[in-house]
């Protein structure tokens, strides 16, 4: 219990982290858009802190969304349960990973499928 506890804390901090690295990408993004010079050498340097800024937005985006998962699956009493088999997901792996809601085998099975 007290380690469920635990990770509820750490997902939601980390959710509020992510939460905030999003709005100063999109900050960011936005001083980019405006003070893009003139000099073309400028703006190319510009457009590749931009493409940076975009990158960095997906992966944050990405990891917001596993975080949001894990906190939901506490709101349903789900927490520790993989969303595919329905079986306990490893202590260790939560120790790790305590965003994830697939056990080991359907998370290898799941990035099998999609490569």
């Amino acid at each position: 219990m007290m380690q469920e506890e635990y990770a509820r804390v750490f997902l939601t901090n980390k959710y509020q982290d992510l939460h905030e690295r999003m709005l100063q990408i999109e900050r960011d993004r936005h001083h980019i858009a405006q003070a893009l010079s003139a000099d073309s050498a400028e703006q190319a340097i510009e457009l590749e802190n931009d493409e940076v800024l975009d990158r960095l937005a997906e992966v944050t985006s990405h990891e917001l969304a596993q975080v949001r998962r894990a906190l939901d699956h506490f709101n349903i009493g789900q927490y520790g349960h993989c969303s595919v088999c329905g079986e306990e997901i490893s202590y260790a792996r939560l120790s790790a990973l305590p965003e994830a809601t697939e056990c080991l085998a359907c998370a290898e099975r799941s990035e099998a499928g999609s490569a």
